[in-house]
């Protein structure tokens, strides 16, 4: 089929707007697409990232020095843990003035006192109880009650009645007993939870 020239010169001329039109909408749709996809990347949205770290009042025993036998030092910060489970891991949820080592499964890690921790050694004095027969827990107990409180005023800065701190030992295992050794980790705690700074001069 052979397409006849238009010969009439309104029908040619209303021809030539026709297809200027169609190929100018054609070159504006072509340029809005471009528009459109160079723009996507300006469109997107960063979320910011979450905080790398997190605060606990347990912290992990790598920090810290982990002792299977105690020898308490004045100035030690410390936390009674056991390992039954395989870590390191505190067994209660506040302390209690007892921290002495009773089992194989028990430790002691001791800790930076910037880092919560249970207790801190105040005082490391003699039971000074005989040496025959070997002490019992109930003697040494006896003697921590005796000379942990009046370590208090030396080392807090306050007396033990008017502190709002408890005073806790560390005392001898059974088989440091049988070797003679009767020192007595003095103790302060806050019954109410983990110190977060040493008690030193602190009045409290």
């Amino acid at each position: 089929m052979t397409l006849r020239p238009i010969r009439n010169p309104i029908l040619r001329s209303l021809a030539l707007v026709l297809i200027a039109s169609v190929a100018l909408l054609a070159c504006s749709s072509s340029s809005s697409s471009k528009s459109s996809t160079t723009s996507a990347p300006n469109s997107t949205t960063t979320t910011a990232a979450g905080p790398t770290t997190t605060t606990t009042l347990e912290p992990e025993a790598g920090v810290g020095r982990i002792a299977f036998v105690y020898g308490p030092e004045v100035g030690d910060c410390i936390d009674l843990r056991s390992v039954a489970t395989g870590r390191a891991v505190t067994t209660r949820a506040l302390p209690t003035a007892d921290a002495t080592l009773k089992s194989d499964k028990d430790v002691m890690l001791r800790l930076s006192c910037d880092l919560p921790h249970q207790y801190e050694v105040i005082a490391v004095p003699n039971a000074g109880l005989a040496s025959t027969p070997v002490p019992t827990t109930e003697q040494l107990i006896v003697a921590a009650k005796r000379l942990c409180p009046a370590a208090f005023k030396t080392y807090i800065g306050i007396a033990y009645p008017g502190s709002s701190l408890e005073a806790g030992w560390v005392l001898p295992t059974e088989e440091q007993r049988n070797r003679g050794v009767q020192t007595i980790g003095c103790t302060a705690f806050d019954p109410k939870g983990k110190l977060t700074a040493s008690v030193r001069d602190s009045r409290r």
